[in-house]
């Protein structure tokens, strides 16, 4: 039965103008378990990689046409085959010889006769070198995403901060609906945003406020031209949200009906393509139906709806009079302790940590009072990370991190993520003898939970290196003064064999 590619250590191509060193080997490749494609001539070698891909290539060098070293040379021009490791496999064994090889791209030189062991040591390097280039590259994108993410997670926000500070201060609904409708069509970067509203007798809906680019003549007219619109419930799309109380969302206006959308020839008129709209509700009946336009047909955005809809929930509270002064003090409060939070280990994250420092000095500069900073390194990370996997070292930064908070009690003291596998304690009105007692106690924490760590040369389980240092702020300076003091004391801990604390001494 033929393995699948999947089966096989990986897909070598031995190239060789010598069948029995072809046939040689490629069993002694085969044995160990690699898939392997041979090629006679450098011409074949070339026609065989346009096929499929090596991992790797073991090249000789003196062959008919095209030797080995222009062989290597045309695959390093291609973006496509530039990263295959080429080992060069030659009976040329001069030091020129051995130079050129590596000044034309390859990566090792291996001379004939060749031990076996040799071989297979050097192709298993190279295969090992390109998986880390490989996880490394992963890594980097899933680093991008995370960024990407958080970005919009910061502009979501940021405009759910806005939206609820402006409802909050408007002294009604009518002002409330234009501060909303502004506020998203900005952060969203749409034409025309609407509200309309039920009259009295909530027979229909009637256009109540808009925002546009009042210079806009098309759009003012298109606003005008609205007024004069009512919907009846279940009529056309604003009465289909209205009975329905789901959000609706129409690429391209142009290309429906008059039963789908009444307005159809006033946005053909205003050159609006697209259109949503989705219901604010309390307590199961629809208060206000927004509607938002764009000039560019867009297919469904799920994160844009959902984004609006969440301002649309705050509106919703507002036209209820049921968020009351301190329930929007607190919405505050957990939106900035969200941004404030490292997502990974769910403590502090570096922006907190920085504005905490910022005001701790300040105040302590005040008081004349002691303030500690521990800076902690979690010894030989990455060779956890390698070896574990990037999960596992999630998962030891989420227990380490945890594990340090618990040796802080008091409200003021701060534990938080300063970036990587580096943490910071902040502890205000702490002198030297209570940062070396808490150190030990975050010392003591992190051998509690006995994380294994088979790749420390320190220990067979997971260890921090701390720097500390406790100091008066003075006069004139700023808080980037104790940072450099214990990221000192950091690197000397590191220097004395890590798995060890070491306090910053001043040399003035």
């Amino acid at each position: 039965m033929k393995k699948a590619t999947s089966d096989y250590r990986a897909n070598l191509l031995v190239v060789d103008d010598h069948p029995d060193n072809l046939r040689i080997l490629s069993t002694i490749l085969s044995q160990e378990g690699y898939k392997v494609r041979k090629a006679i001539s450098g011409e074949i070698a070339l026609d065989t990689v346009k096929v499929e891909t090596p991992d790797l290539i073991l090249l000789d060098i003196k062959m008919p046409k095209i030797d080995g070293y222009t062989i290597c040379s045309i695959l390093k021009q291609s973006h496509k085959t530039c990263d295959i490791p080429v080992i060069f496999l030659s009976a040329l064994d001069t030091a020129a010889d051995r130079v050129k090889g590596f000044e034309v791209g390859g990566v090792d030189y291996i001379t004939k006769p060749f031990e076996t062991e040799d071989v297979l040591a050097r192709i298993k390097h190279q295969l090992t070198i390109v998986r880390q280039r490989q996880e490394l590259y992963q890594h980097n994108q899933a680093l991008i995403q995370e960024i990407q993410y958080r970005k919009q997670i910061e502009s979501k926000l940021e405009l759910l901060l806005t939206t609820i500070n402006l409802v909050s201060q408007a002294p009604n609904l009518h002002h409330a609906l234009e501060a909303v409708l502004r506020e998203v069509c900005q952060m969203i970067n749409w034409d025309y945003g609407e509200a309309w509203i039920a009259n009295s007798n909530r027979t229909d809906l009637q256009l109540e406020q808009a925002y546009y680019n009042f210079s806009d003549q098309a759009l003012q007219r298109f606003h005008q031209a609205s007024l004069e619109y009512s919907f009846p419930y279940g009529f056309k799309l604003i009465g289909r949200v209205w009975a329905t109380k789901k959000p609706e969302w129409l690429e391209d206006i142009s290309q429906v009906s008059e039963d789908v959308f009444s307005r159809v020839k006033l946005v053909q008129d205003t050159g609006l393509k697209t259109v949503f709209a989705l219901p604010i509700t309390l307590e199961g009946k629809v208060l206000v139906i927004m509607c938002f336009f764009q000039r560019l047909p867009l297919p469904y955005n799920r994160e844009l709806v959902e984004l609006v809809n969440a301002v649309a929930l705050e509106l919703s509270g507002f036209i209820g009079r049921k968020q009351t002064e301190q329930a929007l003090k607190q919405a505050n409060k957990e939106l900035v302790r969200l941004a404030n939070l490292d997502g990974l280990t769910e403590i502090a994250n570096r922006r907190c940590f920085d504005e905490s420092l910022a005001r701790e000095w300040l105040r302590l500069k005040r008081e004349q009072s002691y303030l500690t900073l521990l800076l902690g390194d979690i010894d030989y990370f990455k060779f956890y990370n390698d070896y574990y996997g990037h999960q596992a070292g999630d998962e030891c930064l989420r227990r380490v991190a945890q594990a340090m908070a618990q040796t802080c009690k008091r409200p003021a003291d701060l534990v938080a993520r300063y970036g990587g596998e580096e943490f910071a304690i902040l502890l205000p009105h702490t002198d030297l003898d209570g940062a070396i007692h808490i150190t030990g106690q975050v010392q003591q924490g992190i051998a509690k939970i006995a994380i294994p760590h088979e790749y420390s040369d320190v220990s067979n389980h997971v260890t921090l290196s701390i720097g500390l240092v406790s100091m008066i702020p003075i006069n004139d300076t700023s808080p980037d003064v104790i940072i450099t003091a214990a990221d000192q004391a950091l690197y000397k801990a590191k220097a004395q064999g890590r798995n060890t604390y070491c306090v910053y001494i001043s040399t003035k």
